[in-house]
Order: structure tokens, then C-alpha cells, then sequence
């Protein structure tokens, strides 16, 4: 059976006009886990040692680019070992096929107005005019196939927006109607309003799960799920590894209750959910999912655009400590630390969010 990778807590719940008040029964103590992430775009990992001093209780780790050959060769699980000895709990996320910038060619940097010309890493470029500013985009067919004049390209949860101008069999041209002073690589690309398929899991991450899930993880994340059978799928090739999946598009909620039914935990992805849907209806779908994981016994994690104003900040905003509050109102059993701050300072984040937790 799997194990369950959340300490098991009793919470008087009572409904009240700000959402659900998790106040704890008499003599219970509770304590909200805080999660983050660490992937190819952190330069190095903090040590485990000063995450746990920080007040982080897991860790997810996002299984692609260098990271795949790392955890292939054993480099990184000395870290892992080390990080489960102390007593963070250890998610392995698999990703998917999701597009994500390789590289911007031809320019430093975009401004709004700027002419980008999008395309797919593995493909041969053909002739361009020199001075060509090319985004190289990893499963990025899947983005070229999907998109048509006149749809908008969103890249880093927002910060850079490319409208279509016209679409060929190779490539995509675009006009950058909206920029950020951020780097592009490893920046994740959506198309407005619209999710893209994405498979998930992707063979070699069966494989991955399947060799590496029991032993180095204390859950498999499946990204972008949005059919209970992609929970069976992680079931079938790795028995026995407590598998989580991750709610963060429109089909995915729509089959929430099934999704949690399937697995043993649910994250809730609020970035990707904001590329398809407005904010209003991003907290809606979040609110609902807490309400459903509880109806069924899944703990619930959100994670994303959680704290990003530390990332210019000494302190965060007004507005992430009210978001943070009115996630703790809402009753969710666990924070994710992700995005560009999870990058730049993941120890001050986790810091502050349980000083906000208490």
C-alpha cells in the first residue's frame, strides 16, 4: 500500500464567511508542509540541512534536462538520501512533454514589438534573414501544430506574450506585444486560453518511475493529469510508489474528482492554470479542489506564483501575504515554493511562508 507522505492531522472544520478555519482540535498540534522546488535552473541546491533549519518539510524535484542523466548516474543521490535521512519528504515530478524555451537566438533580450521567430529545437532551421531573433522551443512541434494567426504565445507565467503573424509548416512568426527583463531558457510556453495536449507521463518517465520512484522518492508527481488512467499508467509500472497528480489545466480539473479518487495526494499548479483561465477562475478552481480533496481524504498542495514578489522585494507584497492567508483560510495541507523565486532564493521563501504558517 502506499504510504502516505503527510503526517496525519485531526482538524476541526467549520465553515465560516472568509472559507473553511482549519483552528486544530484541542490539543492537536498542526502544522502546514511546505514544499520546494528544485530543478535545472537552480545553479546549486541548498543543502537539506538548511532546509530543514529554514522550515521546509519536502522537496520536488522536476525530473528533466540535466537533471535526467544526474539522476541516472547516481550524482544526485547522495542529496536525495541525505534529504529523506533529515526528513524531507522527496517528490519526483515528471513533466511531460511541455514545451520549454532551449534558447533565444539572434538578441540579449525582447521588447515589445520585436519580431520572433518561434521554433522547434530538434528541427533543421531554414534560411533566415540575419539578425533573425529565434526562440528554440524543446517539444515545441506540439506548439506549432496547435497554434493559428491571430493566438497569443505566453512564455514565463505571463512575463513575455507573442502574438501569431503567421504559421508554416516550420515555424512561427510572432510580434512581441509584451516583455520582462528575465532570461528565456527553461521558461515554460502556453497558448492563451487554450491548453495544449501534453502526454504525461511519457515513456521514459514510466521507465524513470519505475526504476528510481520506490527508492528515491516518497511520491511520483504526474504533471499535467487530467485523466484518472495516467494515475494507473504510474501504478502499473512502478507498484507500490505513492503517486500524486498535479491539477493544472481546464481538462484536468474537469475531471478533478476522478483524478483524486485515482491517486493518493493532489498538487494544484496554479501557473499553467493561469495561462488558460482569469484569475477569478483560477481561485475558483482552487477553492473547489481543497473542498474535493477533503470530501475524499487526498492531502492537497498548491503551489505556484506563491511569494514571487521576493524575487525584487526584501519583503513580499501585500497582495502574496493575503494570497498565502487565504490559501491557509481555505484549508490546503500543504504550500509549493515555484517559478523564478524558487530559483533565486528558495531558503528565504520557505522562511517566510512558515513564519506565516506558524
Amino acid at each position: 500500500m502506499p504510504i502516505p507522505i503527510f503526517r496525519t492531522v485531526l482538524i476541526a472544520v467549520r465553515e465560516c464567511p472568509t472559507g473553511v478555519d482549519r483552528t486544530p482540535a484541542e490539543g492537536v498540534s498542526m502544522r502546514t508542509d511546505i514544499f520546494t522546488t528544485l530543478s535545472n535552473r537552480n545553479e546549486t541546491w541548498p543543502a537539506p540541512a538548511d532546509l530543514l533549519a529554514a522550515g521546509c518539510t519536502g522537496v520536488r524535484i522536476i525530473a528533466k534536462g540535466n537533471i535526467l542523466p544526474l539522476l541516472d548516474r547516481g550524482e544526485l543521490t547522495p542529496w536525495i538520501h541525505a534529504a529523506r535521512d533529515g526528513g524531507l519528504r522527496v517528490l519526483l515530478d515528471l513533466p511531460g512533454d511541455k514545451p520549454l524555451v532551449r534558447r533565444l537566438t539572434g538578441a540579449l533580450h525582447l521588447v515589445a514589438g520585436d519580431e520572433v521567430v518561434l521554433a522547434d529545437s530538434t528541427e533543421n532551421a531554414p534560411r533566415r534573414k540575419p539578425g533573425s531573433r529565434v526562440m528554440e522551443i524543446d517539444h515545441g512541434r506540439r506548439l506549432l501544430d496547435a497554434v493559428a494567426v491571430g493566438d497569443e504565445i505566453v512564455v514565463a507565467d505571463g512575463a513575455y506574450v507573442f502574438v501569431v503573424n503567421a504559421v508554416n509548416s516550420a515555424e512561427v512568426t510572432t510580434r512581441c506585444v509584451a516583455s520582462s527583463p528575465m532570461t528565456l531558457s527553461a521558461r515554460s510556453v502556453g497558448r492563451r486560453s487554450t491548453a495544449l495536449s501534453i502526454s504525461c507521463p511519457t515513456a521514459p518517465e514510466l521507465e524513470l518511475a519505475a526504476r528510481l520512484g520506490p527508492v528515491l522518492a516518497d511520491a511520483v508527481v504526474v504533471s499535467f493529469c487530467e485523466q484518472a488512467s495516467q494515475i494507473t499508467r504510474i501504478r502499473e509500472s512502478a507498484a507500490g510508489v505513492t503517486v500524486f497528480a498535479k491539477i493544472e489545466s481546464a481538462r484536468g480539473y474537469a475531471e478533478a474528482e476522478r483524478i483524486a479518487e485515482a491517486a493518493d495526494g493532489v498538487l494544484v499548479g496554479r501557473h499553467d492554470l493561469g495561462v488558460e483561465l482569469d484569475p477569478s477562475a483560477v481561485c475558483e478552481v482552487v477553492r473547489n479542489t481543497v473542498e474535493l480533496c477533503r470530501r475524499v481524504g487526498r492531502p492537497v498542495v498548491v503551489g505556484s506564483r506563491i511569494l514571487e514578489s521576493l524575487c525584487d522585494r526584501s519583503t513580499p507584497s501585500a497582495t502574496d501575504l493575503a494570497d498565502v492567508r487565504r490559501l491557509l483560510r481555505l484549508g490546503v495541507d500543504g504550500l509549493l515554493v515555484a517559478g523564478s523565486i524558487s530559483v533565486l532564493d528558495p531558503l528565504r521563501a520557505v522562511r517566510v511562508l512558515r513564519d506565516l504558517c506558524g
